[in-house]
């Protein structure tokens, strides 16, 4: 049960950006995070229900919860989307898929991890796959490239604050109340912009749609719990370092999208650095 929960959570994770990429020509990429998240909260929101576990969260919890959900749902979400929008699907996901690597060096920089030899190492290596796989593209603040690194950035302070903040609270429950703060504030955001946040441009790709909002935003996180369960948070772990070579394979057979030779060095170099700083000796 564990090994399928941890290859069907690797399938959904990796074709987020594969799956998503035909609906940016009819949807804002903001509102269709907002409504994939939508039915992402309501499936996890059921799973909470039958599993019935006592909920006591005090006014600090909720607020780390809220600032998680700001993070993820709201912000790195956000900002992927429109990476995918702006770029390849392929270059999207492995950008976002070196989170690793700003993980340790924000959590360097701040003092909150040791930092090692391997770390240093792997930080090296994955600064080093970043720069080939970006390519030209890096100095262009307007570009999908750099949503993918505000995406990948802000995605690893959300890791941080949930490996300091969220210790003994139901990963379920962290889920369904960080995804709500977050549906709230990007909600508010979308409203403030004046962007109609209407669901209808999504029926014309429902299933695509459907497949983001119940599989990926939904079910993938229910096997992504279960797979932690089942495996350990360290296995599981290595579903973020198999996603870009996952994400790019379907890109190149849905998508049609070229890889070059300098893409794929960059892949390896990225992948083999969040390696070192995640994985284990």
């Amino acid at each position: 049960m564990g090994i399928l929960s941890f290859i069907i959570t690797l399938l959904f994770f990796a074709s987020m950006e594969v799956a998503s990429k035909p609906l940016m020509g009819s949807v804002d990429p903001l509102v269709l995070t907002f409504w994939r998240f939508a039915c992402g909260t309501l499936v996890l929101a059921v799973v909470m229900l039958f599993r019935r576990k006592k909920v006591k969260l005090s006014l600090g919890n909720l607020s780390v919860l809220a600032l998680m959900g700001i993070l993820n749902t709201f912000l790195s979400m956000s900002f992927l989307q429109i990476a995918v929008k702006n770029t390849e699907a392929s270059r999207a996901a492995a950008i976002f898929g070196s989170n690793p690597v700003f993980v340790v060096l924000i959590a360097a920089i701040i003092g909150w991890e040791k930092f090692t030899k391997r770390k240093a190492a792997g930080l090296l290596l994955g600064m080093a796959g970043l720069w080939l796989v970006t390519g030209s593209s890096f100095r262009n603040t307007g570009s999908g490239t750099m949503y993918a690194l505000l995406a990948s950035i802000t995605f690893a302070l959300y890791i941080l604050l949930g490996k300091k903040a969220s210790k003994g609270i139901d990963p379920v429950t962290v889920n369904v109340l960080s995804f709500v703060f977050g549906l709230a504030a990007l909600g508010i955001w979308l409203m403030v912009s004046g962007v109609s946040m209407s669901p209808v441009p999504l029926f014309k790709e429902l299933p695509s749609f459907l497949f983001l909002g119940i599989g990926v935003s939904g079910l993938g996180y229910v096997t992504f719990i279960t797979s932690i369960r089942r495996l350990g948070a360290g296995k599981t772990s290595t579903i973020f370092l198999l996603k870009p070579a996952v994400a790019t394979v379907l890109a190149v057979i849905f998508l049609k999208e070229s890889i070059t030779v300098t893409f794929l060095m960059g892949l390896i170099l990225a992948g083999s650095g969040s390696f070192l700083i995640a994985g284990k000796k």
